[in-house]
């Protein structure tokens, strides 16, 4: 059943921010300086909290919604579900790359989603759509602060290359061959919520836009670190 309409900025939606940034600040900070057991063992949490939000999101968007999605719609290839996967990966002990192209899509396409959210209402795809992209912001808050990660200049270049000539291509070829809905990394068409692509032409002419913006978006989350070391020097 429905929950009430979505209001973008309501007041639903401004305590859901509050409550992501609370987390996200609060959590990393309390675990930086506690032993490596108790912050393996959040991490874990996090870990366990993530994974069964990528394994049930299918199942809740097939079978528990009101008007269910198509299946070609709810495989985990957009950019935050990818983003999910590398962090539960990196946190189990995987390469450092997974959580450079976590932090940067992460941040850059996570917390615009929570700003401005694909979805019509405060409903059970409300809920999870906001655990899992606030658990994303989360996670990487948590390997950055608490674990002692950080980005580099040049993780920026290996990012967009990986982004831009790996990972682009082949979605798009996917979202051709499975055909519509499929529409992962909003490629075919723009989302249905009000969404900085509004101001784009239509996908993939979008492209010649969003790639560069990306890209721009990298490095503006970067500019912290990079003022950072210029002042330490």
């Amino acid at each position: 059943m429905y929950g009430t309409p979505f209001e973008i900025f309501g007041v639903v939606h401004v305590l859901t921010i509050a409550i992501v940034i609370l987390i996200s600040a609060l959590l990393p900070k309390f675990y930086k300086n506690k032993s490596d057991s108790q912050k393996l063992t959040m991490a874990r949490i996090i870990i366990a909290v993530i994974a069964f939000h990528i394994i049930s999101s299918p199942y809740k968007d097939l079978y528990l919604l009101e008007n269910p999605y198509d299946w070609r719609e709810v495989l985990p290839l957009h950019m935050c579900d990818l983003s999910e996967i590398f962090l539960v990966w990196f946190l189990l002990g995987g390469p450092r790359i997974l959580y450079t192209c976590a932090f940067f899509w992460g941040l850059g396409g996570a917390t615009m989603a929570i700003l401005t959210p694909d979805i019509t209402y405060h409903d059970l795809d409300y809920i999870y759509f906001m655990i899992g992209h606030g658990m994303i912001v989360v996670a990487i808050m948590y390997a950055t602060i608490a674990l002692g990660n950080r980005p580099y200049a040049k993780d920026i270049i290996t990012v967009s290359l990986i982004t831009a000539f790996i990972l682009l291509p082949n979605i798009y070829l996917i979202n051709d061959l499975l055909g519509e809905p499929a529409n992962f990394w909003y490629l075919q068409a723009k989302p249905d919520g009000a969404s900085l692509m509004d101001m784009f032409p239509d996908p993939p002419h979008s492209l010649f836009f969003t790639v560069p913006l990306a890209i721009a978006v990298f490095y503006l989350i970067y500019l912290p670190y990079f003022i950072k070391d210029t002042v330490s020097k």
